[in-house]
């Protein structure tokens, strides 16, 4: 029987209810890898699988289709598994939603799905139709390394970090969409939103990744650069001295012009699928060419060091970042103190 002081969801965040749930399952036998990575490294088969979910109350942004929506679920698997080494086969799909819902909603998410499959690849199986208070799609993917599985786990003192592109779009467009934010040109706007609504995979730089024996560790950045970089310094008891932060120039532009300090939109936006990757010094070389050879400029952004924790360098003083970013039932929502809840409906 339950008591009546049993804490809430709210109360954990996502973070507290995996380890909890972690303590309740036994540990998997077929499995070579972190069970908190983003994909999972199924032994004897090179394959891997993820899931993720979207639901419209708490993903779709004001002003964005239902075929975004459909687009942005794959992508979001896509992401997990691309930076993991492998290329994506197929997927199965939940979906579930009200009677009163439209058919052309449905159909029109479905599209987006459809779009991202044909982008990235990867085949649509199947799945599961059910009847729901809200539109909730879940979206099981499975894939193939290439070459060998990158984990999260592996990164070293004296490994340099690297990410495969600029960051703080998504934020930008987050402040202009949920608390009224103005953008200071067509351009800008055009550039942020887009981010928002039609998000993209790193599959090709992932891929690349996983051949080339000097990358150590690798995660998305779904859930923001800081959250990011503080899983990979969980995971592998280290910290990272970050020396630069990259930040696209319309997010630049659009804090400039809203009194927002474009790190925050940077750090702590979040919904950027680029790669964020540690690699031995030895392999910098290798890497910075192989990458460029498809167009992505990667760019070094710090450094691992023994002392836990991660520190941003601004000249000679090395400060403690906050750890703030995208945590499920987290008492506050917000990525950072300029964006709100998503709270959209149809």
């Amino acid at each position: 029987m339950r008591s009546v002081n049993s804490l809430r969801l709210k109360d954990l965040g996502e973070r507290e209810i995996i380890r909890k749930l972690l303590e309740l399952i036994p540990e998997p036998k077929l499995t070579r890898s972190n069970r908190i990575d983003d994909a999972v490294l199924l032994k004897d088969f090179d394959l891997v699988v993820s899931c993720d979910a979207v639901c419209d109350i708490t993903d779709k942004l004001p002003g964005m289709k239902w075929a975004d929506l459909g687009w942005k679920l794959g992508v979001m698997c896509v992401s997990d598994v691309a930076s993991k080494g492998a290329c994506p086969l197929g997927t199965l799909i939940s979906l579930n939603a009200p009677s009163e819902l439209e058919m052309e909603v449905v159909e029109e998410f479905y599209e987006g799905l459809v779009e991202a499959s044909r982008e990235y690849g990867f085949e649509i199986w199947g799945g599961d139709l059910g009847e729901a208070p809200r539109f909730l799609a879940s979206l099981f993917m499975l894939g193939k390394v290439k070459r060998r599985f990158i984990s999260r786990r592996g990164a070293r003192e004296g490994d340099l970090v690297l990410v495969t592109g600029k960051f703080g779009l998504t934020g930008a467009a987050y402040h202009l969409l949920l608390r009224g934010g103005q953008a200071p040109s067509e351009h800008v706007r055009n550039t942020i939103v887009q981010a928002a609504y039609r998000p993209r995979a790193r599959l090709r730089e992932g891929v690349i990744l996983s051949e080339i024996d000097g990358v150590s560790s690798s995660i998305d950045s779904s859930d923001g650069l800081a959250e990011s970089l503080y899983q990979l310094c969980d995971v592998n008891q280290i910290g990272i001295v970050l020396e630069r932060v990259p930040i696209a120039q319309e997010a630049i532009e659009y804090a400039e012009y809203n009194g927002i300090e474009p790190l925050e939109l940077a750090l702590y936006g979040g919904e950027e699928y680029e790669i964020v990757f540690t690699v031995r010094r030895s392999s910098l070389d290798e890497v910075l060419d192989r990458l460029l050879s498809i167009g992505c400029r990667a760019e070094v952004i710090g450094t691992v060091i023994k002392e836990r924790g991660l520190f941003l360098k601004v000249e000679d003083q090395v400060q403690p970042i906050e750890r703030r970013g995208w945590e499920h039932y987290s008492r506050s929502r917000n990525r950072n103190k300029y964006l709100g809840a998503n709270l959209c409906t149809w």
